[in-house]
């Protein structure tokens, strides 16, 4: 780690990108049978901190190798120390030791994350991962929001059967091509938070299921490169799935998007919209009232969007545009 005296390190095993040459400690070695008494405030407190870099994919379990950790290599701070966002997993699943003064830190603090102002954030950003850390993040940032969503009639257990049959014939699969475990999770209407557990049967029950408001997964191009997927629950009667495509390598993702595009060709009827943004320029936008709900005016043009017809005339940044015709949308592609 970059930096001299402001931010103190904690966490940064060996495996988890502590120094080389025998000066971290091993992960495995930090593993317990038993946790501390105040585990879960402990945990608590790393979960709250402020995350200053975000990775975006999944990295497996280093010790147990039987789940996925989304989001691992990430950084989090509470102005004091830095850790990375997987320590908490780790504690959590294998009672990993804290360093003493880090452990002896957070109860002198009760247990409460202080709040990081932006400049103080953004200094520490800087001190870890280098003096060019805000300008490469800020390139980064261009394309670091990439996205396909695709807005459809509610699933059932066998249209969504239907859709991951597509998608799998096009490259993209929710299951390890070779565990054919799933990763991913599952929110109730009350806001819990449950794990997918188990095969492909799962995640369609959960997707064709009113119960789960949202569902995050895992979807796979071969062996090492997945995309995150969320499918969220507009209303009783649309669902929204969104594909991270930004999450996999630059030259594979325009396969993607063919893969994409390809399933979607499947089933344009039950399509009630879709917006492909390769860079993420239109993620503040409120695609979800533009293509679904009450309305909104359309600001910024992502790649293509497909809206239903009646709609259309709602979009004055549409009016001057030729669209395609695409069942019951017309289609829009960026000048």
């Amino acid at each position: 780690m970059a930096g001299e005296t402001m931010i103190e390190d904690a966490g940064f095993y060996w495996e988890l990108g502590g120094a080389g040459g025998g000066k971290a400690p091993f992960l495995r070695d930090a593993a317990r049978d038993v946790g501390e008494w105040d585990e879960e405030r402990l945990l608590a407190y790393l979960e709250a901190s402020h995350e200053i870099y975000t990775v975006m994919g999944a990295e497996r379990d280093v010790i147990a190798d039987d789940a996925w950790i989304t989001g691992a290599g990430s950084l989090v701070t509470d102005g004091t120390y830095v850790w990375p966002t997987e320590l908490a997993h780790y504690v959590r699943r294998h009672h990993v030791a804290l360093l003493p003064e880090f452990a002896a830190h957070i109860r002198a603090r009760n247990y409460i994350s202080p709040e990081v102002p932006r400049e103080q954030a953004l200094a520490v950003f800087e001190e870890c991962l280098g003096d060019d850390a805000r300008a490469t993040a800020a390139a980064a940032a261009a394309t670091s929001k990439g996205f396909f969503s695709w807005y459809r009639t509610a699933f059932t257990r066998a249209s969504a059967q239907r859709v991951f049959d597509e998608l799998a014939a096009s490259g993209l699969f929710a299951q390890h091509p070779l565990t054919k475990h799933i990763f991913g999770f599952r929110d109730t209407a009350r806001g819990a938070r449950e794990p997918l557990v188990g095969g492909a049967h799962t995640l369609l029950s959960a997707l064709a299921s009113d119960e789960y408001r949202n569902v995050e997964f895992q979807s796979w191009m071969g062996r090492d490169e997945c995309l995150a997927v969320s499918v969220r629950r507009l209303d009783s009667a649309t669902q929204k799935l969104t594909f991270r495509i930004s999450d996999i390598s630059a030259p594979d993702r325009e396969e993607a998007v063919a893969a994409l595009v390809r399933t979607l060709d499947q089933d344009p009827d039950h399509c009630l919209g879709f917006v492909i943004d390769r860079t993420g320029v239109s993620a503040a936008e409120d695609w979800d009232r533009i293509l679904t709900g009450a309305g909104a005016q359309l600001t910024v043009w992502p790649d293509t969007v497909g809206i239903l017809r009646d709609r259309v005339g709602d979009q004055a940044e549409l009016a001057d545009s030729e669209p395609t015709a695409y069942g019951p949308l017309d289609v829009f592609h960026r000048a």
